[in-house]
């Protein structure tokens, strides 16, 4: 005499259940964001002393996919960066060689081999940080790309993308 309410499992049906299941809770979670998260990965002080240069790696993204950002910062010395990219001077997808240097006062230089820049500006104020219009005396710097290369960085001469790893 069997059990009562108990029927052997179609081996058909639990696999697609199983199924069903598993891609019901991949959409559940890529539909949710993931929170950032950001790393810094170099400071350098200006040569007065008064402003770190600061590179973050920030990772987003949902479970499957996402991706990482490189964004450059200035802020007082010994500051935290910002965890979000509302005052950053550079974002980038890719970046490969980079480097920060602070050739004299007011000049910071971004160095890198390859690179895919979304968003760049060369000029940056101290009222920045201290969320403010400009004044007069606020600390200014100028900030310049230097590629590696004279030519291409992330394309090759024949136009083709280079490896990014």
């Amino acid at each position: 005499m069997g059990r009562l309410g108990v029927e052997k499992l179609n081996p058909r049906t639990f696999a697609m259940t199983l199924c069903t299941t598993i891609v019901l809770c991949l959409l559940a979670a890529c539909g949710r964001p993931t929170p950032s998260t950001w790393v810094e990965k170099a400071r350098v002080t200006s040569p007065d002393g008064r402003f770190d240069a600061v590179m973050t790696e920030e990772t987003v993204g949902p479970v499957l996919g996402g991706g990482v950002y490189w964004n450059v910062f200035i802020v007082p010395k010994g500051d935290s960066a910002p965890k979000d990219d509302k005052n950053s001077l550079l974002n980038a997808s890719v970046l490969r060689g980079e480097k920060l240097v602070w050739n004299q006062n007011h000049l910071l230089e971004v160095h890198y081999d390859i690179a895919e820049i979304e968003k760049f500006r060369n000029f940056w104020g101290s009222n920045e940080v201290q969320d403010r219009g400009w004044q007069k005396g606020d600390y200014l710097a100028e900030v310049r790309l230097v590629p590696s290369s004279p030519d291409f960085s992330l394309l090759s001469p024949n136009g083709d993308l280079k490896p990014k790893d």
